[in-house]
């Protein structure tokens, strides 16, 4: 059997998970599910990165980018890894990650990592995203709402 690169163990892991990926270039891609809406993973070999970015399919309104600003701000506050983004000129949102590649060959356990952590995060605050985006929900609402959610879960499984 022949070494796979690391975009074909990449490649290889979202196969196992049910996600068949398109080649663009260097870049794989594919349409993953965010709740509500299909949001497009793009996992790309970049200066020795390999970078997982997640984009929605939101264009938040000129008018409500002030407000979408600061339910980035909060969402992105305790983030360990990765960061939420607000293309201020265009309204466009994304998550972005990134595992660097240095000195090593990363592990299967790392590249799952980066592609299915990245895609937790966008998929838990899709909604909060969109409510804002709408004008529905203030930023700090509509995220205690979301963080409020996984309190509420983790009480269940202690009681469980």
């Amino acid at each position: 059997m022949t070494d796979l690169t690391l975009m074909e163990r990449v490649e290889a892991i979202l196969v196992n998970h049910g996600i068949v990926p398109q080649t663009e270039g260097d870049d794989l891609t594919s349409y993953i599910s965010c709740g509500v809406v299909a949001c497009k993973l793009r996992i790309s070999p970049i200066d020795r990165m390999l970078r997982g970015l997640i984009s929605f399919p939101v264009f938040v309104p000129e008018h409500y980018r002030l407000a979408m600003a600061e339910t980035l701000c909060r969402m992105n506050f305790c983030l360990y890894s990765g960061a939420m983004e607000l293309d201020w000129a265009d309204g466009e949102l994304r998550f972005r990650n990134a595992l660097p590649l240095i000195d090593s060959v990363p592990a299967e356990e790392q590249l799952e990592w980066l592609v299915f952590w990245s895609w937790g995060f966008a998929k838990r605050y899709c909604m909060a995203l969109l409510e804002v985006a709408v004008g529905a929900c203030e930023p700090e609402v509509a995220v205690a709402k979301i963080e409020a959610e996984g309190v509420q879960l983790l009480l269940e499984e202690r009681r469980e």
